[in-house]
């Protein structure tokens, strides 16, 4: 969708007021994930304060309804159809009188004698112990000997078995009880619902953003020079968020996790070079304008952060700093 044709007229205002404080927070990718609290969304965990997970994710499913975010499935989990928690386990029940009360147990067969029954029916103490022949199998702990001798013995499988009635089955009914509620249903009535993360796109930043706000990246290891570039910006009459990552590797995760409109980076860093770091983008898929920072008036380098997609290369000086400004927005306003 076109940035023109989304409109904030058409959200309420819980979805805009969500909306505007997730894009305040530069976040790009809102990620779930289930807990013992419901559906933790990674990033807006201040924000979850003031909204349970049931409403910020009926929130965000409305705003990906009006295209303002792209949801995609990631998981998928039980809900309790009553009160829509997310709180649910489950129990195993007998099919004939479903009674709760069930456990697994092995089928042994003694091949010696042809006798086949339940484990249980063949310990006696720390042994197993056939109950027809009486032949020794051995202890708990011992695996079958596998040699066909008359003290050998296969495990051939296993079902369920109800304690309270004596049923025994292949299959068992599942129940599934919410924790919140205590409400009792089966798979007919459960809610299986899909669980989404949610992407902004770019067009819907910028319509969210404060009138004439920049948000710019600095990846500089040099404290003084950072103070130095900051000062300038914020100088200027151009309305800056900066935000600072002193290494190559910081600044590439958050240019991944935030949305910037411009990349000022500083060719020598403490762990890869502007170039590589460059290099690096692209194979990440970031695609944010990037103005090079050099101490040093070299051509070369200029060249090849050009041919590599930089939107422009700056010599650092106080002048340079000065002109700083005119750079970024002729930059954005392409």
């Amino acid at each position: 969708m076109s940035q023109a044709s989304l409109k904030t007229s058409t959200l309420t205002d819980e979805e805009k007021s969500l909306l505007t404080r997730i894009v305040d927070k530069d976040i790009r990718e809102i990620t779930p994930s289930i807990s013992a609290e419901g559906i933790v969304y990674k990033g807006l965990t201040d924000i979850t304060e003031d909204y349970d997970w049931r409403k910020l994710r009926r929130l965000l499913n409305s705003l990906s309804d009006k295209e303002f975010l792209v949801a995609k499935e990631t998981d998928r989990a039980l809900l309790c159809p009553k009160c829509g928690a997310i709180h649910v386990f489950s129990k195993y029940t007998c099919p004939n009188c479903q009674s709760t009360e069930v456990i697994r147990v092995e089928l042994i067969e003694h091949p010696f004698c042809g006798y086949t029954g339940i484990k249980k029916n063949f310990i006696l103490g720390s042994s197993l112990i056939c109950p027809s022949c009486k032949t020794n199998l051995g202890s708990l702990d011992k695996r079958p000997l596998g040699n066909g001798s008359k003290e050998d013995y296969r495990i051939i499988g296993s079902s369920f078995e109800c304690e309270k009635c004596g049923n025994r089955f292949n299959k068992p009914n599942v129940l599934h009880i919410c924790k919140e509620c205590v409400a009792i249903f089966d798979y007919k009535i459960a809610r299986y619902e899909k669980i989404f993360n949610y992407e902004i796109p770019e067009q819907v930043i910028k319509i969210m953003r404060s009138p004439g706000e920049c948000t710019i990246l600095l990846i500089e290891d040099n404290p003084d020079d950072a103070k130095i570039i900051t000062r300038y910006l914020t100088k200027s009459r151009e309305l800056y968020r900066i935000e600072h990552a002193s290494s190559g590797e910081e600044g590439l995760e958050k240019a991944m996790n935030k949305y910037f409109d411009v990349i000022l980076l500083d060719y020598k860093l403490p762990d890869m070079n502007g170039i590589e770091i460059m290099e690096e983008s692209k194979k990440r898929n970031i695609h944010i304008p990037i103005i090079m920072l050099t101490g040093a008036d070299d051509r070369k380098i200029a060249v090849e952060a050009m041919k590599l997609g930089a939107a422009d290369y700056i010599v650092k000086s106080l002048d340079s700093y000065k002109k700083l400004p005119s750079v970024i927005k002729q930059i954005i306003n392409k």
